[in-house]
């Protein structure tokens, strides 16, 4: 419930999909916001023409990397 004070005010992450092929992907990403924190729900936004968008369509799934400071 306290995922909101990783992301916020809002520093680049990393999404990480894996197609139905198990072709895995990762891109940076800028543009999340918080929708809910009672579960966490983080809004992104990926482009159609990414490759990310391809494997979140067929999956629905994906992992949202914090890198640290270092």
């Amino acid at each position: 419930g306290e995922v909101y004070q990783l992301i916020e005010p809002g520093p680049v992450v990393l999404l990480s999909t894996r197609n139905r092929a198990g072709e895995a992907n990762i891109m940076t990403l800028s543009w999340h916001m918080m929708m809910a924190f009672n579960p966490p729900l983080i809004a992104v936004l990926v482009s159609s023409a990414d490759h990310s968008y391809t494997a979140l369509s067929e999956t629905g799934d994906c992992v949202i990397g914090i890198p640290s400071v270092d």
